[in-house]
């Protein structure tokens, strides 16, 4: 009799473990990112845009540009789980084989000011003829030259295009994964603005991160249930 009442109390222990997990688990889907959430796969740059779907984007009108070709019609944000690298790509209403040139600008300690040392520019060449061709150069705030993040590469629309991705790893952007910044993309003009998507505030993170707290929320809820029982 002892050793059947025992087993009850070990099977009410686990029953009382399953219910909680499941509730938390429950809880913390609920505070995931959309763009967690909506992430089907990760970004590769590639010049396929598949995996840019469901991504957290910012539209922008249509006929607000100098030049069709430089009339920007949605900016894409993203992140990869396991990876420091902020991704992005930029789309335009009209295709073409005309080379187009973006500059995205980063605020990278998020105080509305984007011309500081701390702050980075990224001037994206985007050449869909022949081959997608793209090129991207990193700057600070002050718009001295840092590096080339790429030269050449097949992140574009081939042919007569229309999408561009890109990214830049968060050592290269002087920040650490959730910190907040403002970013905006402006496509160019014979070295003037011709069309610009609205300020966005985005923390760039590992959404590896969330579903790592999963399983160390769920240890750390049996663990309570476990102390609780053995001291009662």
């Amino acid at each position: 009799m002892h050793h059947l009442r025992k087993l009850h109390k070990k099977w009410s222990l686990l029953r009382e473990m399953i219910t909680i997990s499941l509730l938390l688990v429950v809880f913390m889907v609920c505070l995931m990112p959309k763009e967690v959430l909506a992430q089907s796969g990760q970004i590769t740059l590639d010049g396929s845009f598949d995996d840019w779907t469901g991504q957290a984007s910012i539209d922008d009108p249509r006929g607000d540009a100098k030049t069709d070709h430089t009339d920007l019609s949605a900016f894409y944000f993203a992140t990869n789980p396991d990876q420091e690298v902020a991704y992005f790509m930029a789309e335009r209403y009209q295709s073409g084989s005309q080379k187009i040139v973006l500059r995205l600008s980063i605020d990278t300690n998020n105080n509305g000011i984007y011309d500081e040392p701390d702050d980075r520019i990224a001037e994206v060449e985007y050449s869909p003829n022949p081959g997608g061709s793209t090129s991207v150069d990193l700057y600070d705030g002050g718009g001295n030259f840092l590096s080339r993040i790429a030269n050449d590469s097949s992140w574009g629309d081939a042919g007569t295009g229309r999408r561009v991705e890109w990214g830049i790893s968060f050592e290269a952007l002087g920040i650490v994964p959730y910190q907040p910044v403002r970013i905006v993309l402006v496509s160019m003009q014979g070295g003037q603005i011709s069309d610009g998507v609205i300020e966005v505030q985005w923390s760039p993170a590992n959404a590896l991160g969330w579903f790592l707290l999963i399983p160390l929320g769920l240890a750390g809820v049996g663990f309570l249930i476990y102390r609780q029982k053995k001291a009662s």
